[in-house]
């Protein structure tokens, strides 16, 4: 007997979610599918009252073969993949398991609780995208941790939970879950709670920066910091919310450019006041964030970081950028850093002084940038 565990937190579930499951039980042969909606998992926080993304699950995978098992939702503790793995093997104990993941999953797995364990007791589907290289990962599995691994290929583009959950906070229109779900997000009023916020931005931006701040907000949620959720979201969000504020209203912020800011720096300044004023913003982390997200300074804050290097490297920019991402956040940012400030003294546009000073103080902390800026 063929049973396969396919776990997640479903938050919401998604097409590429419902064809990993179709794609699953064709190509493994399966005698039974269980797909596992996590209750709260351990490496990240879940705000979706659990019970209504079980809810959500039961309506994705309604039209498969599939069973929604309750296990995790049931618990009233965090869980471990290989804790629900033990229990579904003391159901099928003659069963061959098979554990359905992602290929980013596969990458990270040295991180998950107990994998050695873990690697003992299931058969590792992983979802594979056409052009997507996963020998390496592959690789290392295999010879670290003994692993066995079988594909699961996919023709399905791969959507994100966080972009999808981003387009209901930005008002935007949902095609990537399936219309029962879409229904209850809507009926449910989830992913809503930032809907007032994005909805009043919309009236200070373009429809085209609109846009960039949902791109930028993508970005600042997918990179790793200790930064909340939340901050993220509201820094990343309202970035450029002054972005058009012309020098005739200035006087309504009590703003004055006594300092002689570059013209493409103003915005950010005057953008603390006006989330402050205008949309109720007091944390002063997240308003710094915003104040100088085009200039960088010293000592950056993570929140600083994430917002500047979001605003840089989002995927509607005219240049690319991927190749600015490193291992760290703080390496990422001064990469990102470089880049831009060279790209302006290419283009002759005027830089802050807190930009060469960002600069000078970061480099401490890497020997591979020292010659590139004086």
């Amino acid at each position: 007997m063929k049973v396969a565990i396919f776990g997640g937190t479903f938050n919401p579930p998604h097409k590429t979610h419902v064809e990993i499951a179709n794609q699953a039980v064709r190509q493994l042969n399966l005698d039974k599918l269980l797909v596992v909606p996590c209750g709260q998992p351990t490496h990240k926080l879940c705000f979706v009252d659990k019970a209504k993304r079980m809810d959500m699950a039961k309506l994705a995978f309604a039209h498969l073969p599939v069973e929604i098992e309750p296990y995790e939702i049931d618990s009233d503790k965090p869980n471990y993949t290989l804790d629900t793995v033990k229990y579904i093997k003391s159901r099928y104990p003659s069963a061959q398991l098979f554990l359905i993941i992602g290929g980013d999953s596969l990458r990270d797995y040295d991180s998950w609780h107990c994998p050695d364990e873990l690697a003992k007791l299931v058969t590792f589907a992983v979802a594979e995208r056409k052009g997507v290289d996963l020998s390496n990962a592959k690789q290392h599995c295999v010879s670290q941790y003994g692993m066995n691994i079988v594909s699961i290929q996919l023709d399905a583009t791969d959507y994100s939970s966080t972009e999808i959950r981003l387009k209901y906070q930005y008002g935007m229109d949902v095609n990537e879950v399936p219309q029962e779900v879409d229904e209850y997000i809507k009926r449910n009023g989830l992913f809503c709670e930032y809907r007032p916020m994005t909805s009043k931005l919309q009236s200070y931006l373009t429809p085209k920066r609109y846009s960039h701040t949902f791109y930028v907000t993508k970005v600042g949620l997918q990179l790793k910091s200790k930064c909340s959720e939340q901050d993220i979201f509201v820094a990343c969000t309202l970035h450029d919310c002054a972005k058009y504020i012309g020098k005739d209203e200035y006087s309504l912020y009590n703003f004055k450019n006594d300092d002689n800011l570059p013209e493409p720096v103003v915005h950010a300044f005057l953008g603390a006041i006006v989330a402050q004023k205008d949309f109720g913003v007091s944390n002063k982390t997240i308003l710094d964030a915003i104040k100088y997200h085009t200039t960088g300074r010293p000592d950056m804050t993570e929140l600083d970081m994430v917002v500047y290097v979001a605003d840089k490297i989002e995927q509607s920019r005219p240049y690319p950028t991927q190749h600015l991402v490193k291992n760290s956040l703080e390496a990422t940012f001064l990469a990102v850093l470089i880049e831009a400030y060279e790209v302006c003294l290419k283009r002759n546009r005027a830089t802050s002084p807190l930009t060469l000073e960002a600069i000078q103080y970061y480099e401490k902390y890497t020997n591979t940038t020292e010659d590139k800026v004086k």
